[in-house]
């Protein structure tokens, strides 16, 4: 049996979504599809990620920096990069393939070999067609969707494999300077990105206060943060806080704490904003989160177990 690609159509990126667990094999490879023009919220995963553009173009926003990914490019990114991309630029449709790796295991996987970690800058890197192409990397990524459907007993071996094979690739790739660099880069937005991510729960942080620590005028740093980050100073702010206060609320913060410490000031505003923003409240949400994990930790005992169980009878046997 040949397991198809998971397949999505018109997916719509959240904060929430963004920070979604892998499945266990902490490796997960997904199809997706946009058949309009739309751009993801600002986000950072837990884990690596691999985009391969199967046809239409994405535009991606990292730190200041525009990468426009076009078919049969490969862009990779470091877990916990704050990014966001603008998808079906230039075309009717845009399709791309996601190759999605626990940090843990990426990680271990390099040891493995000797290697350091390749994307320890925490900046994405970017390969060429062509040199895609030559590698094959695309039926290795269906090679990795295709070992989830073999034997427990040698998939977890197979998937270690699989990593080591994309990690030398990408090391050959390096060495041969087949890397694309960013479309645009502005010391500018990047010098503003890097303090608001430091200093986004800071609650008297404004555009105001950002323009004096750049040197700048606030007209002049508001149009080319949009022009590089595709969104406002005030939106961006906004974003990296709405996903911190969902992490605290998720870490078990009381919801009045994780408003204070991501930065908002007005706690009745932070409530109307994230009311419309998810259609939930807070509270509603801290309520889904808490069964969820309750959920994940009956599956994760009752897994053990079974493990436990197996493992007893093999040594019975």
């Amino acid at each position: 049996m040949i397991r198809k690609f998971n397949h999505i159509t018109d997916y719509l990126m959240t904060e929430e979504m963004a920070r979604e667990r892998l499945c266990a094999d902490q490796v997960d490879v997904t199809w997706y599809t946009n058949k309009t023009n739309t751009e993801s919220v600002l986000h950072s995963h837990p884990y690596y990620e691999a985009i391969l553009p199967i046809s239409g173009e994405v535009l991606y926003s990292v730190n200041g920096s525009l990468y426009h990914l076009h078919t049969g490019e490969l862009i990779i990114f470091p877990d916990e990069v704050f990014h966001s991309g603008k998808f079906d630029v230039g075309a009717d449709v845009s399709e791309r393939l996601l190759l999605k790796v626990d940090e843990t295991l990426w990680r271990t996987t390099a040891e493995s070999i000797g290697f350091p970690d390749i994307l320890s800058a925490k900046e994405p890197i970017i390969f060429t067609s062509e040199t895609v192409s030559a590698w094959d990397i695309r039926g290795l990524f269906t090679r990795i969707s295709r070992t989830s459907t073999m034997d427990k007993s040698i998939r977890t071996r197979m998937i270690q494999a699989q990593l080591c094979e994309l990690m030398m690739i990408i090391r050959q790739i390096q060495l041969d300077d087949n890397q694309v660099r960013p479309n645009a880069t502005s010391a500018l937005v990047e010098k503003a990105v890097k303090y608001i991510q430091a200093h986004y729960d800071d609650p008297d942080l404004t555009v105001g206060k950002l323009a004096e620590y750049t040197f700048v005028s606030r007209s002049h740093l508001s149009r080319v943060f949009k022009e590089y980050t595709m969104e406002s100073v005030h939106s961006y702010v906004t974003n990296l806080r709405m996903q911190h206060c969902q992490f605290a609320i998720a870490e078990g913060k009381t919801v009045l704490d994780a408003c204070t410490e991501s930065g908002f000031s007005d706690y009745s505003s932070f409530l109307r904003a994230f009311r419309k923003r998810y259609g939930i409240t807070p509270m509603e949400y801290k309520k889904r989160v808490t069964k969820s994990i309750d959920t994940i930790n009956t599956f994760d005992a009752l897994v053990f177990a079974a493990d436990s169980a197996a493992a007893e009878d093999a040594i019975r046997e």
